[in-house]
């Protein structure tokens, strides 16, 4: 092989590894939404209602909080759970006007693969 040819196989090599090292690194969308509800799980549920969903936190088991793994949680229709997002119920704050309901409805999805862990 001369040497031409063996600078454009290293170079078609090195665009390769390239091209999927990038690819490896961006991330899809799903996955940075994914991220972006678990962010805000982290800042607005979490304190409560634990990382898990298990409410096993101080303030959580101060305020007798229901953990998400419950059949209670586990049998409530979307449509109530989005109500106590959105009203609030009890010491939990209503987060329809500061989150809105697109985001409200993708924690809830978070909260519900919570409850199946």
């Amino acid at each position: 092989m001369n040497s031409f040819a063996k600078r454009t196989v290293a170079a078609i090599v090195a665009t390769t590894v390239l091209t999927f090292s990038l690819s490896a690194l961006m991330s899809s969308p799903a996955a940075l939404a994914f991220q972006s509800v678990k962010s805000l799980y982290q800042s607005k549920c979490a304190v409560c209602h634990g990382n898990d969903g298990a409410a096993n936190t101080a303030k959580g088991k101060e305020l007798k909080v229901r953990s998400f793994r419950s059949e209670e949680f586990k049998k409530m229709t979307d449509a109530k759970a989005m109500e106590v997002l959105m009203k609030g119920k009890g010491k939990m704050e209503g987060y329809e006007k500061t989150i809105g309901k697109e985001k409200l409805e993708q924690l809830l999805a978070y909260c519900r693969e919570l409850s199946n862990k």
